[in-house]
C-alpha cells in the first residue's frame, strides 16, 4: 500500500512539474483574468434568468459559440477566438459564462503579454454587454456581491455541478426550502487572475501570495451592502461567506499551511474528502472513498453518483487532479492545467479600477524575493490572523495602535517596482490603489458612505459600468 501511496503521488507531482514551463527569458509572462459582474435591474434587484438566455442569443449573432450544459442543456457560456492570444490552445477564447448565480456573469479573457493588451479587450466585452444591457433596462455592476439579492437555489445557474454544491453543505444560513448554505455563492463576484510561472517560483509564491492576502483584501474590500444593508460591518463580505458554503471543508478554503516543495502541495490536496470528478461533461460524486489518496489508490471498485442518483462504476484517471486542483479554494492556488498561479481573493472592483488587483499580483511575483522578505517580517500566524480583521475593517484595522496603511504602502511599492522592471509602463494600473491609501478609503468605504447618502439606485448607477 504504501509503495502505490508513493507512486501515485510521484506521478501526481511529476505531472506536476511538467505543467509549470514557463521560462521568463523566452517570453513576456502571460496575464489573465476571470471578471465576475452583477447584473442587476434599475432598482438594484437580481436580473431575471430571461436576461441572461436573451444575452447568450445576442452573443451568438454577435459570433460567439454557444456550448449548452450536458445535463439540464441550458446555453452556459459563450466563446470567441482571441487572435491577439499569446497561446494557442483552448484558453486562446474569449469567454462569457456565468458563476454559481444566474445573474453573476463572468468574462475570462485569453492570456495576453501585458495589461494594456488585456484592458483593450477587456473594455470591448464591456462595451459589448452594455449595448445589450442597455436594451434590457439592467445594469452591470464593479461589485463584489449582489446588493439585493437573496441567495437561493432559485438563482442557480443550471449546470449540474453547482447544483451539487447543496449535497456537500449545510443550513446553518440558508433554509433547506431554499437550498443550502451554498448558494450564498450565488450572489458573490470576485476579481480573479492567472499568471504564469515558472516551476521554481510556484511554491513560494503560493505561500507568499497567500500569506498577503490579509492586505490584498483590506485594499480591494468592495461588498459591504446585501440584502440592502451594510451586513454586520462586514466590508469583504465576497471573501467572508466562502467560510460558510462547506463547513467541513474548511482547509480546502482561505489560506492552506506552508509548503516546502511540490509535493507537499499535491499531498495537502489528496488529504481532502473527495468531491467531484467529470466524465464525459457530466460529474459525479465519488463514493466510498474517504480522501481523494485513497481514490486514486483504488484498492477496491470505485463508485460515484450522478446528480439524478445514478450510480456508475468507475476507474480513476491522471487527469481526475484537474478537478481536485479546482476544488483547492485557496486565496491564491496553483493552476497546473494552465501553467499559472491564480490570485482569487479580490471582490470585484469599480468601473475603470478593474485591473488593479490584477497589476498588483503580477508586480509582486515580478519582484518575488522582495515581496517575501516583506511578508518574513512577520510570522504566519499573523497574517492569517490579520486576513479575518481585513475582512471586517479593511483599511480600518490597526496592529499595536499602528495603521497597517504603512504595509500596505510597502506592498503598493515592491509591486511598483516589479512592474516597472518590465518596461511596459504597467504600474499606471497600480494608481488607483495609491489613491485609496491617500484617501484612507478602500472601495467598500466608498459605497457605504454613498449607499448611506443617495440610497441604493443611485448607488447601481455609481458602480455601473
Amino acid at each position: 500500500m504504501k509503495e502505490k501511496r508513493t507512486k501515485i503521488k510521484d506521478e501526481l507531482t511529476t505531472q506536476f512539474k511538467n505543467a509549470f514551463k514557463y521560462d521568463s527569458k523566452l517570453k513576456p509572462r502571460g496575464i489573465g483574468i476571470e471578471c465576475e459582474i452583477p447584473i442587476v435591474t434599475s432598482d438594484g434587484n437580481i436580473a431575471p434568468f430571461i436576461v441572461i438566455k436573451r444575452m447568450f442569443n445576442y452573443l451568438h449573432k454577435e459570433g460567439f459559440e454557444l456550448v449548452r450544459d450536458k445535463q439540464s442543456r441550458e446555453i452556459e457560456s459563450a466563446r470567441r477566438i482571441n487572435a491577439d492570444s499569446i497561446e494557442k490552445f483552448d484558453s486562446f477564447f474569449d469567454t462569457i459564462t456565468t458563476d454559481v448565480g444566474y445573474s453573476i456573469i463572468e468574462l475570462i479573457l485569453a492570456p495576453q503579454k501585458n495589461l494594456f493588451i488585456l484592458q483593450d479587450h477587456l473594455s470591448k466585452l464591456l462595451n459589448l454587454l452594455k449595448k445589450f444591457f442597455k436594451t434590457q433596462d439592467c445594469f452591470m455592476l464593479g461589485y463584489g456581491i449582489q446588493p439585493l439579492g437573496e441567495p437561493s437555489e432559485k438563482i442557480m445557474m443550471p449546470k449540474e455541478r453547482y447544483f451539487f454544491y447543496n449535497k456537500f453543505s449545510s443550513n446553518e444560513f440558508i433554509s433547506q426550502k431554499s437550498g443550502s448554505d451554498a448558494c450564498l455563492l450565488t450572489i458573490t463576484a470576485s476579481n480573479q487572475c492567472h499568471i504564469e510561472i515558472e516551476l521554481e517560483k510556484s511554491i513560494p509564491a503560493v505561500n507568499t501570495l497567500n500569506a498577503l492576502s490579509a492586505l490584498q483584501i483590506a485594499l480591494c474590500a468592495n461588498s459591504p451592502i446585501w440584502l440592502g444593508k451594510v451586513e454586520k460591518g462586514i466590508k469583504a463580505n465576497r471573501e467572508n461567506l466562502w467560510k460558510h458554503c462547506f463547513p467541513n471543508r474548511k482547509e480546502q478554503i482561505g489560506i492552506p499551511p506552508r509548503f516546502n516543495q511540490e509535493s507537499d502541495y499535491i499531498q495537502y490536496l489528496l488529504d481532502f474528502n473527495p468531491f467531484l470528478i467529470e466524465r464525459e461533461g457530466r460529474f459525479y460524486k465519488i463514493l466510498n472513498k474517504s480522501t481523494y489518496q485513497e481514490y486514486f489508490e483504488n484498492e477496491e471498485p470505485c463508485f460515484a453518483e450522478a446528480f439524478n442518483g445514478e450510480v456508475i462504476k468507475v476507474t480513476p484517471k491522471i487527469e481526475d487532479i484537474n478537478q481536485l486542483f479546482s476544488y483547492s479554494w485557496f486565496n491564491t492556488r496553483l493552476v497546473p492545467k494552465h501553467g499559472t498561479i491564480e490570485s482569487r481573493m479580490c471582490c470585484q472592483q469599480p468601473p475603470h479600477e478593474t485591473l488593479c488587483s490584477t497589476a498588483l499580483t503580477l508586480g509582486l511575483i515580478e519582484n518575488l524575493k522582495k515581496t517575501q522578505a516583506f511578508e518574513s517580517q512577520y510570522s504566519f500566524e499573523f497574517w492569517k490572523e490579520l486576513r479575518l480583521n481585513a475582512i471586517k475593517d479593511s483599511l480600518n484595522v490597526f496592529i499595536d495602535n499602528i495603521s497597517i496603511i504603512s504595509l500596505i504602502k510597502e506592498l503598493l511599492d515592491i509591486a511598483k517596482e516589479g512592474l516597472i522592471k518590465r518596461g511596459k509602463g504597467e504600474e499606471h494600473f497600480l494608481e488607483p490603489l495609491y489613491t485609496r491609501l491617500e484617501e484612507k478609503k478602500s472601495p467598500a468605504d466608498a459605497a457605504i458612505e454613498f449607499f448611506k447618502d443617495k440610497g441604493i439606485k443611485n448607488l447601481v448607477k455609481e458602480l455601473s459600468f
